[in-house]
């Protein structure tokens, strides 16, 4: 069950971090929509870390069932597991803010 869990887990992480946003919006040069649309994708991220973070603080009072599953993916150290993840949806959310600044600069 672990296994299946850990690979769950790990296609949903790929599965959100390739969000696009709409075609209409970028074919039509909407940078007012797109700025909201990564602002929300910023928020969205943050909150992926925050839910990375838990995640790390509740396996802690669990030691064993995170190892377990960690192992089952050839994985030793769950903590780097949960950092990692934090930090690449961290990284995810500036990069978002950033795109939303540039597209609101561009707003006439």
């Amino acid at each position: 069950k672990g296994v299946v869990a850990a690979f769950m887990m790990m296609g949903i992480v790929a599965c959100s971090m390739i969000a696009s946003p709409p075609v209409g919006q970028i074919s039509q040069n909407d940078h007012a929509a797109l700025a909201t649309w990564y602002d929300k994708e910023a928020a969205q991220l943050r909150r992926k870390a925050k839910d990375m973070a838990d995640m790390e603080v509740a396996y802690a009072k669990n030691p064993a069932y995170g190892q377990s599953i960690m192992a089952g993916i050839g994985k030793e150290n769950f903590n780097q597991h949960c950092d990692a993840l934090k930090a690449m949806y961290t990284k995810g959310a500036e990069e978002a803010d950033q795109l939303a600044k540039k597209h609101r600069s561009m707003v006439k």
